[in-house]
């Protein structure tokens, strides 16, 4: 966790510095009405803002070093539609505005180059690594993927309109970009719109999907909370009685942080290969904290323990994937 900390900071810090450098670039044209108008614009002002966030979080994971935080979905969710938003504004620039007149023959001798560089291909697709690699704190409902929408569909809400209105342009201007402007195309061309729109949510689930997938790879499975309440509550009570923290077992966890460990404090249940037993430990301690013959009893103590030590647990299924913090 402390790893992904770290590069989640580093790539936001990044993000959220060319982000702001694109700007830096254009502040001599820049005015207000061109924060709302232009769709990069939009975009960039939102991942200097979630990187922000994210930064956040980042160094308040390193600090709390024995407690987990967790990013709440609002913020998942902030990420994922400034994500999608990136990734429309890197591809339709790649794909269709290099090409015109405004960028070609512009070379890195040109201010327009460097903002370009900045606002559509470097800030966009470093907010979006760190959205899908480093984003993975628990296991986000694929329903949220379907909200990564958003921001455009706000966006073609006031644009459209106001390009194409005759008493909006003192406001607005001209259209920001040819395709919005349907008195420029054919009326074919606005089926571009709603193309924008099923390209959106392609990519939102397609972001949504990478996400879960690196979730898998790092971190592991994860099983609903009632599972591992019905493995506890299978232990008679009389069991549970006779399984306590004894101080032995606080002798062992304070010699694990005697010896230096730095990570959080949460006890890992997971089967030991060599005699199929069930082990309470650190994710990094070399010595296991108790040993049963069931998870369930191992769920029963290391709950115990941790109440007493102020941690948190984690538990492993057979195969080694993390199912569940507590």
């Amino acid at each position: 966790m402390k790893t992904r900390s770290i590069f989640s900071l580093i790539i936001n810090l990044l993000a959220l510095t060319i982000s702001i450098t694109g700007f830096v670039l254009i502040r001599d044209t820049l005015v207000a009405v061109s924060f709302i108008k232009y769709f990069t614009l939009l975009t960039n002002e939102m991942i200097i803002v979630c990187s922000l966030i994210s930064i956040g979080y980042a160094v308040e994971k390193l600090v709390k070093k024995d407690k987990e935080v967790v990013l709440p979905n609002f913020v998942f969710v902030l990420k994922l539609i400034t994500s999608v938003s990136a990734m429309i504004t890197l591809i339709t620039v790649a794909t269709y505005l290099q090409y015109t007149e405004y960028y070609l023959g512009k070379g890195p001798n040109t201010i327009e180059f460097w903002n370009n560089l900045c606002h559509h291909y470097v800030a966009t697709s470093l907010f979006t690594l760190g959205f899908i690699g480093f984003d993975l704190d628990k296991k986000y409902n694929f329903k949220l993927s379907f909200l990564g929408v958003i921001l455009l569909a706000i966006y073609a809400c006031y644009a459209i309109p106001l390009s194409n209105i005759k008493t909006c342009y003192s406001f607005f201007g001209e259209a920001p970009y040819v395709f919005l402007d349907f008195s420029k195309v054919s009326y074919w061309a606005a089926a571009i719109i709603p193309g924008f729109v099923i390209g959106a949510f392609a990519i939102s689930i397609l972001l949504w999907l990478l996400n879960r997938i690196c979730y898998l790879i790092f971190i592991g499975d994860e099983i609903k909370e009632e599972e591992i309440e019905e493995m506890e509550e299978s232990v008679s009570d009389e069991v549970k009685e006779e399984i306590k923290v004894e101080q032995e077992d606080e002798d062992v966890v304070n010699q694990t942080l005697a010896t230096g460990y730095k990570g959080p404090r949460i006890y890992h249940i997971s089967k030991r290969k060599e005699d199929k037993r069930w082990q309470v430990k650190f994710a990094n301690g070399q010595k296991a904290i108790k040993l049963f013959n069931t998870q369930a009893e191992a769920i029963v103590f290391a709950k115990k323990l941790a109440k007493s030590q102020e941690g948190s647990i984690r538990v492993h299924s057979v195969k080694g994937r993390i199912r569940k913090a507590h």
